[in-house]
């Protein structure tokens, strides 16, 4: 691989390491991302379904304006990190984050341009406060990313925090072994009644 399709793929896995770590830092979950090439894409991250709830364009109401401050924080976060990978601002790759930021923008700040652009301005400002303060876990996704290509939720956050797989597997573990012991307690007094 030539050294220029090396920085841009290095470049494209912070940019989506960016994104998803800004989703996990605003509680949002995602169903993978990844820096497989596809059409009209060096890499994406795939975010679950949006709540039913969530209907900016007929609501307004803090709710609302939240979860759409959630989402373009995370479309910002992308661009950001790779600028701080590159050490500049990238050239392309980030006008569809941009675009539906300022889509999602329209919808939940009812106002003038200006208002609308403060807005912007201020989503942009804490997507960087996020990729300043998680830039170990953004390093560390990025790696990984360039060494499996595509992360699942749950490998991203044992990427992220690890050990956290394991936990849950556990938690998960316990749980089960909790609800049979239940189960057999109350068939037992189910039992024990029958006979009385």
């Amino acid at each position: 691989m030539r050294s220029r399709e090396l920085l841009r793929l290095n470049a494209t896995a912070y940019h989506e390491a960016g994104h998803a770590i800004a989703a996990w830092r605003n509680y949002l979950t995602f169903k993978y991302v990844t820096i497989k090439p596809e059409a009209g894409s060096l890499g994406h991250m795939l975010h679950n379904r949006l709540p039913k709830w969530f209907k900016p364009d007929i609501e307004s109401t803090d709710r609302q304006r939240l979860h759409g401050e959630r989402l373009n924080v995370t479309n910002f976060a992308g661009q950001i990190a790779e600028a701080k990978f590159r050490r500049r601002r990238p050239r392309y790759g980030m006008h569809g984050d941009n675009q539906s930021a300022v889509d999602m923008a329209f919808h939940v700040c009812h106002g003038s341009q200006k208002t609308i652009n403060a807005y912007l301005a201020y989503c942009f400002a804490l997507a960087a406060d996020v990729v300043s303060s998680n830039w170990r876990e953004i390093d560390a996704l990025a790696a990984a990313l360039l060494a499996r290509e595509t992360l699942s939720w749950e490998d991203a956050i044992e990427v992220i925090s690890p050990g956290s797989k394991a936990l849950r597997v556990a938690l998960e573990r316990a749980n089960a072994v909790a609800t049979a012991k239940r189960k057999a307690e109350l068939e037992q007094k189910r039992g024990a009644s029958v006979h009385a």
